[in-house]
């Protein structure tokens, strides 16, 4: 006969099953060994993953799923799609973010003279691996529609501004400069070669076709209206919403078109060679 006490139990319980304490013992201790198995076996796995051979950065097999995420969300992307935008009043100060190829090494930024700023010029390096005529800043300045674009500019470490950018679509100097080149599958932009030789380091971005001839890409040299200033790139650098800001090169010296799949600064280490949205 069921007790009151059993069928209150009963209400309280999910299915109504009631189990003695040898049960309950038996089940506490299979769950405990299904759980511990499963510790051991993502323990191993985790071992496994860290002994593998290291492929730009990071265990094989982690840089071949980041590949197959490049390619899904590369193939993902819509001819054409734009960005969303902001009126200039929503503007915000631009955190300064990397010194990445901008630093003499003591943590001071490079500046760069007017005079050598007036007569910059980006170097080009076609898909055969010879040099290009090089793209002048003057040029690119004074030869093409000029475009105010306000959108938000995202970190890979997750944060954000939406910063207003002034500047010349990438694709309208390319059709000038190397349209034989616009068929590249990707874009390699490089920071000059300093002349100090305390530099720390260089700095690369490969971004794909796609992105680099997106009518939201442009060559910028004004940031919320004002001339770039050394943290953010001056003379010169490439923006895009479509990308991190990790991917947005700040001070171009050169760019290399190729059709092999290359890689760059952060992709080297462990970054996905994507980095986009």
């Amino acid at each position: 006969m069921t007790s009151d006490r059993e069928r209150h139990l009963r209400e309280l319980t999910d299915d109504g099953e009631i189990i003695d304490r040898a049960e309950y013992t038996k089940r506490s201790r299979r769950a405990f060994l299904s759980f511990g198995a499963l510790g051991v076996g993502a323990y191993l796995g985790f071992r496994t993953i860290q002994n593998r051979p290291e492929e730009r950065g990071i265990p094989d097999v982690l840089r071949s799923g980041l590949d197959v995420n490049a390619a899904v969300w590369s193939k993902l992307e819509r001819d054409g799609a734009r960005a969303r935008t902001f009126a200039i009043s929503d503007r915000e100060a631009l955190r300064v973010n990397g010194d990445h190829g901008l630093e003499d090494g003591s943590g001071d930024y490079i500046e760069i003279p007017d005079d050598e700023a007036a007569a910059w010029e980006i170097n080009l390096t076609g898909t055969d691996g010879s040099d290009l005529a090089p793209i002048p800043l003057a040029s690119i300045k004074s030869d093409f529609e000029v475009h105010d674009m306000v959108w938000e500019h995202k970190c890979i470490e997750g944060w954000a501004n939406i910063v207003h950018w002034t500047g010349v679509r990438f694709s309208d100097v390319l059709e000038r400069y190397a349209p034989e080149q616009a068929s590249a599958e990707w874009m390699v932009l490089r920071t000059p070669r300093q002349r100090t030789p305390t530099v720390r380091r260089d700095y690369s971005s490969a971004i794909e076709n796609y992105t680099m001839l997106h009518a939201q890409t442009l060559l910028a040299w004004q940031l919320n209206g004002v001339d770039l200033t050394a943290a953010h790139g001056a003379p010169i650098r490439i923006v895009t919403p479509l990308k991190y800001g990790i991917k947005q090169l700040k001070r171009i010296g050169s760019i290399e078109f190729t059709n092999d799949t290359p890689t760059d600064y952060w992709t080297d280490r462990g970054y996905d060679l994507h980095a986009g949205f």
